[in-house]
């Protein structure tokens, strides 16, 4: 792979680190930090039991323990592909704040017991991989398809599957899934915490990692989707309060489907957490700056109308730092209009 993918990933703060040539799979550690003799499972006798998150070798800029040596160090990651200019390249999804929607299309045989998605039941006709399920999921909770609606990083797997990249909040505990019992469903998972995501441009035998579309940033994660990871037991509120809260005014004379767009966002952000405020005064203002965008609502009432929205939620109007983020989620959504035409 080229330096310049990791250099640019590791510029957007997300820690990087090399994978085997041909290969999604991190290198092999060094002698003291490998349990057995490679290849083997015969006890290594040099190993030393540590804390791979507190590893000398990393604080040496070495990349034993694969994730748990990723960076953002320039530097580090120079060296790396000086020694190994063959390499692909992968990211901690925790370190980096950063979660997937890992979609497969395998080909498997459906799930004997018929649940295609945990906790609901649907009609599976129709449903032929990760992409369906997922699919199914939006419909069901009346959403469109969050990297279609967000603009978001999505890259196309070797096995033809998906894999949509969004933003957390710092600080919380997020836990990837990877089977149908921890997942969204059948072959419907998703990446996060101590797991690791495959970059763009890595390629392995089976295909190649590519980036779908011309989008480069990185969304933040919908507020949907969090509910949905809190359901099953995949995110974790540090600080949880009572939801119950008056449905923020909408500005009037907006047509029916702006009106609804308009007030579950601003309701969303008036119920938000107060340990997510920042990140959910971004979200919303990212989301209503795409219907201003779209022409749908005017920017001026799309400014008032969040505000009112935050205070509910315990943010001062007058807080400078919120009123900035207000204007840059604004402006990066009036960057990316909403296309009416692609919802689901």
């Amino acid at each position: 792979m080229n330096l310049d993918t990791p250099l640019w990933f590791a510029r957007q703060n997300i820690h990087v680190f090399p994978y085997r040539p041909d290969d999604n799979k991190p290198y092999g550690n060094c002698t003291h930090c490998s349990p057995t003799l490679r290849g083997t499972n015969t006890p290594n006798p040099d190993y030393v039991l540590h804390d791979p998150r507190k590893c000398r070798c990393i604080a040496n800029g070495g990349r034993c323990h694969g994730l748990h040596a990723a960076t953002t160090n320039p530097d580090t990651i120079r060296i790396w592909h000086k020694e190994t200019p063959d390499a692909n390249w992968g990211a901690n999804c925790g370190r980096s704040n950063i979660v997937a929607i890992d979609l497969d299309a395998h080909g498997h045989e459906p799930p004997q017991d018929g649940v295609f998605i945990r906790g609901e039941t649907i009609d599976p006709a129709g449903i032929n991989d990760g992409l369906d399920v997922f699919a199914a999921l939006c419909e069901l909770r009346g959403r469109c398809l969050p990297w279609i609606e967000h603009n978001t990083l999505t890259v196309l797997t070797k096995s033809g599957g998906l894999q949509a990249w969004f933003r957390v909040p710092y600080g919380y505990e997020w836990r990837g899934g990877d089977s149908v019992r921890a997942g969204f469903g059948w072959q419907a998972d998703f990446k996060a915490g101590d797991q690791s995501v495959t970059l763009p441009g890595t390629v392995v035998p089976k295909g190649t990692y590519r980036a779908l579309g011309d989008s480069r940033t990185i969304a933040p994660l919908p507020r949907w989707l969090r509910t949905e990871l809190e359901r099953l037991g995949r995110w974790v509120d540090p600080n949880p309060r009572p939801r119950h809260v008056a449905p923020p005014e909408t500005p009037k004379d907006l047509s029916r489907y702006t009106a609804t767009a308009l007030e579950r966002e601003l309701a969303d952000l008036a119920s938000a957490q107060p340990g997510a405020l920042h990140e959910s005064v971004l979200t919303c203002s990212y989301s209503i700056g795409q219907l201003v965008g779209a022409g749908l609502i005017g920017q001026d009432d799309a400014h008032q109308a969040i505000t009112a929205a935050a205070a509910q939620a315990g943010v001062s109007p007058d807080e400078r730092k919120a009123q900035s983020t207000i204007r840059d989620g604004l402006n990066a959504g009036m960057r990316s209009p909403r296309q009416i035409g692609e919802l689901v």
